[in-house]
């Protein structure tokens, strides 16, 4: 039955395009792209991006990918506790088989520990006055009162973790000469006053992150040469309520994930002995000049994830020994090279994520002598602008590498192979419908264009316009995008350096080729949903308004289409010309913008895949769903004859080549629109594959499962191979074979014809357009 051709090619086609992406997936799978890191025990393999390496979020199974060992740099603070020095115990400790209450005693040669859990509403008093060391969790104390502590003058260490604590009485730890670490993280405290400190003389360590703190008062510690340490994160602390006094041997202070919006001039002053300031997560605006004037042994500064858009040339001046600064994620429009400056000489770490790089030199890093971990935004910030920094991050994108423009052979192998079937598939298509005598002209019009080749005709005759014009179009040119790749990627082989990368991607021929693709994807989608359109109007309404369109009319949609499509593709290389940034965002030169969503122009790359393509996608689904329930309801009234079920079947392969085609870009583009992870390596496969696999799939159905064109074939091609095997055989064989392959050679729309001239005059109307619609077809 004829329908079982379409099916054998359809099938084909899927099975070519599943064991593609089986091998490609495989041959990723055996070991992790350069700037990816493995998981532990994962099989098959799993490979995280470093920009997802460590960046809070689990993402591998074991989460080791947030592992605190390999997620900083040995030289930056881990928020380090004090050691404790216990010295051993010559008192009592009760045996650690004891239980009081809800508590529980640790017994050991240097301290003697009890842990309470559960406590309801007060600090048991049960507990031998000989602790040094107390915890207490997961219990309810809404209040701590003065005379809770009174007995425990020995504890030098006293956890107050997940208690819900939210009022600290005067006095409370008054008792306490001894204590040097005081933890009340995870409570409700919102006041800290003076009076609370009141026998905190040797406090050395204090911890109260993740409370609603709004207000505190240090001054109690005003001159203190035993506090080192200060966590106040996660708090609602801000500029105005926050006041530090001097704390000459304060070491690390704490502050993320507060209130602040502004940092005063002279705000940290009497932080005289500073190392580690931590303000991330603020929303700092607006930092004055003096700000850090006496904090001259600052090694870390964190400001990421604030609203900071300038800085002061001389903010950091004063800071000769910082090793570590942090200003990503800050709404900078540009790096502020000008405040950097003064750390040529000191900085060993420096993170700059998410910000845009413009207007700077391409040497302007080289003055920073002792940089060795630069964290950039993209890739090609690496590429362009620091070539003698040891360690910069991202090192690729997914799709290339600091030494090549395509970073996997896979991903060569997978451009030479698609381009190929690309070129080829497209020129049997023009092949097959410029041999055919009694071609459907609107019909041949359109797949010319989708396939490669714009062709005009006019009979004077019938009055039809007849010249010639031919131009490089539609699915074609994406198989001379990626034959172009392919060339470039030759060419740079093992010499993509980072100066290179930089030419190659601000270079009006990575723009050139990308308007070559993005005009290709864009004229087939729009061609695609124009046959759509016209082929619905047909079927599901016959004997209605709509006619055939001629010729004429179909040139006249291409020419329309033709426009829209490279207008589409140059307006953002006009609007950002000067920069050529929107297709050269990555060296593919093609602006999906994945891998960073909000680069220059994501506004105008959303409204094309997101906007002009989902409304494509959604178009041809919906005209297509509309002509199956027109078959549906043909098949209700009459037998249809196998042609409408050949119809049917490549109604269905098309509407599904293009659905998985596109589909996973959409969904990938609001994945990435939305802040959640993409892994390069599926921007790869997307740029390589998954893309280029559309336009080489699209005119093969449109052709080659056409009753019509394999008759071309086999009496064309295929026949002269069977001429030619059969002269080997025997004269009579000969004469056999000869004979039988006549009798076979009948045309298909004959044969559709006959069989449908017998049928009794129950066809519907609508039956017989699809019969005749397949036999132009």
């Amino acid at each position: 039955m004829r329908y079982k051709h379409i099916v054998s090619v359809g099938m084909f086609l899927m099975s070519i395009i599943v064991l593609l992406a089986a091998l490609m997936y495989y041959f990723y799978q055996k070991d992790c792209a350069l700037g990816t890191f493995r998981c532990r025990n994962t099989t098959p393999v799993v490979c995280i991006p470093q920009n997802k390496w460590c960046d809070g979020a689990p993402d591998c199974a074991e989460e080791d990918d947030e592992d605190i060992e390999d997620c900083v740099d040995n030289k930056l603070s881990i928020y380090p506790y004090p050691k404790p020095n216990y010295n051993v115990m010559d008192f009592y400790c009760p045996p650690a088989a004891i239980d009081v209450g809800n508590c529980t005693y640790g017994n050991k040669s240097h301290d003697c520990s009890v842990k309470c859990q559960n406590l309801d509403g007060n600090v048991s008093q049960n507990i031998s006055e000989f602790v040094i060391q107390m915890t207490i969790t997961d219990s309810n104390i809404n209040i701590l009162r003065k005379n809770d502590f009174l007995r425990f003058s020995r504890l030098k260490t006293l956890h107050l973790l997940e208690s819900q604590i939210k009022i600290l009485e005067p006095n409370v730890f008054v008792a306490q000469k001894n204590l040097s670490r005081l933890i009340v993280a995870n409570n409700e405290i919102e006041e800290i006053v003076k009076e609370n400190w009141n026998g905190l003389e040797k406090l050395s360590l204090f911890d109260a992150n993740c409370n609603q703190i709004r207000s505190i008062d240090l001054s109690f510690f005003e001159n203190s040469t035993v506090l080192t340490f200060i966590d106040l994160s996660y708090n609602l602390l801000t500029s105005e309520s926050l006041t530090l006094p001097y704390l000459p041997k304060l070491d690390h202070l704490n502050l993320e994930d507060n209130r602040l919006t502004k940092i005063k001039a002279k705000m940290f002053d009497g932080l005289i002995s500073l190392t580690r300031l931590f303000l991330q997560y603020n929303q700092i605006e607006q930092i004055d000049e003096g700000a850090f004037a006496k904090c001259k042994s600052l090694v870390e500064l964190n400001l990421m994830q604030n609203s900071i858009v300038a800085l002061s040339p001389n903010i950091f001046t004063p800071l000769g020994n910082l090793t570590a600064l942090f200003l990503g994620y800050n709404p900078f429009k540009n790096i502020p090279m000008d405040a950097l400056q003064p750390l040529n000489s000191s900085l060993r770490t420096l993170h700059l994520e998410d910000i845009e790089v413009h207007r700077i030199e391409k040497n302007a890093f080289d003055i920073f002598k002792e940089l060795k971990f630069l964290y950039f935004k993209n890739f090609y910030y690496c590429a362009a602008y620091t070539p003698r920094v040891k360690i910069c991050r991202p090192l690729n994108n997914g799709v290339s590498s600091y030494t090549d423009l395509l970073d996997k052979p896979v991903l060569r192998a997978a451009v030479w192979g698609i381009s190929c079937v690309t070129c080829l598939g497209n020129a049997l298509v023009l092949w097959g419908r410029f041999t055919a005598k009694d071609e459907n002209r609107v019909l041949s019009i359109i797949i010319r264009n989708l396939a490669g080749t714009l062709f005009v005709f006019i009979d004077n005759k019938n009055k039809r316009l007849i010249h010639f014009f031919s131009i490089s179009v539609s699915d074609m040119l994406m198989g001379f995008y990626l034959f172009i790749i392919g060339l470039e990627d030759a060419r740079f082989r093992n010499t993509y350096s980072r100066e290179i990368a930089n030419v190659w991607m601000s270079s009006w021929s990575c723009t050139l080729i990308g308007i070559l693709a993005m005009t290709s994807c864009e004229v087939s989608m729009l061609i695609l949903s124009f046959m759509s359109i016209e082929r619905f109007l047909l079927i599901a309404m016959p004997f209605k308004a709509h006619r055939s369109i001629t010729a004429q009319t179909a040139t006249s949609a291409m020419t329309v289409v033709w426009i829209i499509g490279i207008t589409v593709a140059l307006v953002p290389a006009i609007l950002w010309r000067n920069s050529t940034r929107f297709y050269g965002i990555n060296g593919m030169c093609f602006p999906l913008h994945i891998e960073d969503p909000y680069l220059v122009g994501w506004e105008y790359s959303a409204f094309i895949f997101l906007g002009l393509n989902v409304l494509g996608l959604m178009t041809i689904g919906y005209v297509y769903t509309g002509m199956f329930w027109s078959i549906r309801k043909t098949r209700l009234a009459t037998t249809l004859s196998i042609g409408d079920v050949e119809f049917a079947l490549r109604f269905f392969l098309i509407v599904l080549t293009d659905f998985l085609c596109w589909a996973p870009i959409i969904v990938m583009k609001i994945m990435a629109l939305a802040s959640y992870p993409v892994s390069p390596d599926w921007h790869a496969w997307v740029v390589i594959f998954i893309l280029p696999v559309n336009s080489a799939i699209n005119p093969l159905l449109y052709t080659f499962t056409t009753p019509k064109f394999r008759e071309r074939l086999s009496e064309g091609w295929f026949g002269h191979v069977r001429s030619y095997v059969s002269r080997k055989a025997s004269s009579d064989s000969h004469l056999s074979n000869s004979s039988l392959r006549d009798n076979n050679m009948i045309p298909m729309s004959a044969i559709v014809y006959s069989n449908e001239g017998k049928r009794n005059k129950q066809v519907s109307n609508n039956e017989i357009l699809l019969i005749n619609l397949i036999k132009d077809d």
